[in-house]
């Protein structure tokens, strides 16, 4: 059994770094988002349903960015901590 704390938690810092692409749907124009699309497949909007192929990102970009930021740890406010 856990016992309850009073004592206020500390805020999280970023574990770890993801980007969303948005690819507007050919159908209906409704942008679609996906998780690091690195491989050409096939998407599916999730307005109108229908699928459409996509163009991937670059993996070295990613792989920069993610870099570039820590994997997320260099993007924290630094006036908050």
């Amino acid at each position: 059994m856990s016992q309850k704390s009073n004592k206020p938690l500390a805020p999280v810092k970023p574990a770890g770094l993801e980007m969303i692409f948005f690819y507007p749907c050919p159908h209906c124009g409704h942008n679609v988002p996906l998780l690091t699309p690195t491989q050409p497949s096939m998407a599916q909007c999730d307005a109108c349903a229908q699928h459409f192929p996509i163009v991937p990102v670059d993996e070295k970009t990613l792989r920069f960015m993610r870099t570039m930021l820590a994997n997320g740890r260099a993007a924290i406010d630094p006036d908050f901590m």
